[in-house]
């Protein structure tokens, strides 16, 4: 791993030390779970891997499904916090430390790949990188489910920009600080990063936060392997 990149090696260990996530998956990655697979009567031989599994709410709810479940983050302490998870109910997934940029799978393995706020912690090439490697390990048919933040999430206009849309300095949004890179994707960026797909759909959602005094916009990408 590269340290001048991967700054959550010291940061994000740190964040998933004290701070308390959801123990649920998004409602978004619900649906689309349930789109593509619902008609799959053996849900063991549909592979899912999770790049930025953090503490494994989306993992849990993989293994719970009966999916063959493959979550990989960088961070020790979330994959321990996973473990922990999976373990109180008896489940199992396999989980992995490793690099986003270089995936460590062979070609064409998994039916799906999961980014949920993953991506966006990555500098523009960078995401393109792990992009293409999520590409690569799909099976073809297989996908990419992506959600990340949208240029209309708060704090925007008051980051320091390091490059187009992409800040290192984030204060007075509801992301957190000390953990390197925030990239927020404008639309017509979508079809750029994402480009290495076939097909590729997306939709948006947007909520406030805080009795209203911040707002979370994030695009819902679909990226679809021929």
């Amino acid at each position: 791993m590269r340290e001048d990149l991967f700054v959550w090696d010291k940061g994000w260990d740190t964040l998933f030390d004290n701070q308390r996530w959801g123990r649920y998956p998004p409602v978004e990655l619900v649906r689309v779970v349930s789109r593509n697979f619902s008609t799959n009567t053996d849900k063991s031989a549909i592979r899912i891997l999770e790049i930025g599994c953090g503490p494994g709410a989306n993992i849990w709810y993989l293994a719970r499904e009966g999916f063959f479940a493959v979550g990989l983050d960088g961070s020790k302490v979330a994959l321990e916090q996973a473990r922990q998870y999976l373990e109180a109910e008896s489940l199992s997934a396999e989980l992995l430390e490793g690099d986003a940029m270089s995936l460590p799978f062979a070609d064409g393995v998994f039916d799906a790949v999961i980014d949920i706020e993953c991506i966006y912690a990555n500098t523009l090439k960078d995401a393109g990188v792990i992009i293409n490697e999520a590409h690569r390990v799909l099976k073809s048919g297989g996908f990419l489910f992506s959600i990340t933040f949208t240029g209309d999430t708060s704090g925007y206009g008051t980051a320091v920009p390091d490059e187009p849309n992409t800040f290192t300095d984030y204060k007075n949004g509801p992301l957190h600080q000390g953990y390197g890179v925030v990239r927020l994707t404008a639309e017509s960026e979508i079809n750029i990063i994402y480009g290495v797909f076939d097909v590729i759909e997306y939709d948006s959602i947007t909520r406030t936060d805080g009795n209203r005094k911040q707002q979370i916009s994030e695009w819902l990408i679909t990226g679809r392997k021929a």
